[in-house]
């Protein structure tokens, strides 16, 4: 037979732009996917062993309390007097050696006391009394200007003062441009 005959056809979707033939995709990406869900396992069956209440000890310890409580409800009286050991052996196991003194957690910590700092002038020099601090001047705040009396030239304020129109707009006696809000002038 001939070679040609025996070269397994290739579609022209396994083609690239140039007429060479693209690698599979399917195998590398059930690779991929088994990797990925080994490693998931992997970390599924992995124990964790920072936590002390899920170590293998803690589990026996609080399988043998419960075997107690359970003989102790039955009417066992040794029962009933190793009871309160084992209880005391489960808890510093699962959650460690009491530090003993009791905690309420998430109480504010208990203010230390910190004495002020005296400072010493050294010697032969007199501590001064600190310097008293003058209070400022008041603000000065200035009282509203009305508009009294308007004429076709302009408007006399409750101060006096002439103010004159600029067409639509009042000029202020040194020249500004004057705002007026609900009767009240304002001039630079």
């Amino acid at each position: 037979m001939n070679k040609a005959s025996e070269a397994p056809a290739v579609s022209t979707s396994d083609m690239g732009a140039r007429g060479r033939r693209r690698p599979a995709r399917q195998p590398l990406l059930f690779a991929i996917t088994l990797l990925a869900g080994a490693a998931t396992a992997a970390a599924a069956v992995a124990p964790d062993t920072s936590d002390p209440l899920k170590s293998p000890e803690c589990g026996a310890a609080q399988l043998a309390l419960e075997r107690n409580i359970q003989d102790a409800a039955a009417g066992n009286a040794g029962a009933r007097d190793s009871l309160a050991a084992k209880r005391k052996r489960a808890l510093e196991t699962c959650l460690g050696p009491q530090s003993g003194h009791a905690e309420r957690a998430g109480a504010p910590p208990v203010p230390i006391a910190v004495p002020s700092p005296s400072i010493d002038p050294g010697p032969g020099k007199p501590a001064a009394p600190p310097a008293a601090a003058t209070a400022p001047p008041p603000v000065r705040i200035p009282r509203p200007v009305a508009i009294t009396t308007c004429d076709p030239g302009g408007c006399w304020d409750s101060e006096g003062r002439r103010l004159n129109f600029m067409g639509p707009v009042l000029i202020g006696p040194q020249g500004g441009v004057c705002s007026i809000q609900a009767g009240a002038v304002q001039c630079p």
